[in-house]
């Protein structure tokens, strides 16, 4: 009978043990709460790279649009009167303005030479480009698409002209780190005579 008594006791303690373990449905409850956590996660890592992909696709329009302003109002500040010396400009202006979409501009500038500016395309998009006499060239990164360009120009008897400017641009590239700006800026002639 002492042996008897034994057996039961540990018959009773394994069955407790074997009842002390997770049962089916909050092992069930656990993997759903740590999927949706780790979906959380991963949702959030993916918000993050978006945005840093959009916040360096705004800069490199930026950059590249800041050197093609700075580049074209300095130029453009200094540009002269043109007295017949180029086509295309009269002879009693300092700015033209042409193009079906007002998208070139033509003036005499420091050196005596006559510049358009202007949208071209180089073969995979369309960038700005500047045409100094005979020669051209691009001033806008291959990066950045420029899709709209205008030249206002208010060239007023008893005030200097000024030109204003019409950009929409952006970074070419991945669709969602897209990065579309517009830009308006004026640039007034420091030509007084």
């Amino acid at each position: 009978m002492i042996g008897a008594k034994i057996g039961v006791k540990r018959q009773s303690a394994l069955s407790h043990k074997a009842a002390a373990g997770f049962s089916l449905i909050e092992v069930i409850v656990s993997v759903a709460l740590f999927s949706v956590i780790i979906m959380s996660a991963t949702q959030i890592f993916s918000l993050t790279i978006d945005s840093q992909r959009s916040a360096l696709a705004t800069q490199n329009v930026q950059d590249g649009l800041r050197y093609f302003l700075e580049v074209t109002a300095k130029e453009m500040r200094m540009a002269q009167k043109n007295e017949g010396v180029c086509p295309g400009i009269p002879s009693d202006q300092v700015f033209a303005v042409s193009g079906t979409d007002n998208d070139v501009l033509s003036f005499k500038n420091y050196y005596g030479q006559c510049v358009s500016y202007f949208l071209a395309d180089d073969g995979t998009t369309r960038r700005f480009r500047v045409s100094r006499n005979t020669e051209a060239d691009f001033i806008s990164p291959a990066k950045i698409r420029i899709d709209r360009l205008q030249f206002l120009v208010d060239s007023g008897a008893t005030i200097q002209p000024t030109v204003t400017i019409n950009i929409r641009a952006y970074a070419l590239g991945q669709e969602r780190g897209r990065s579309e700006m517009y830009i308006q800026t004026s640039v007034a002639s420091r030509y007084y005579k």
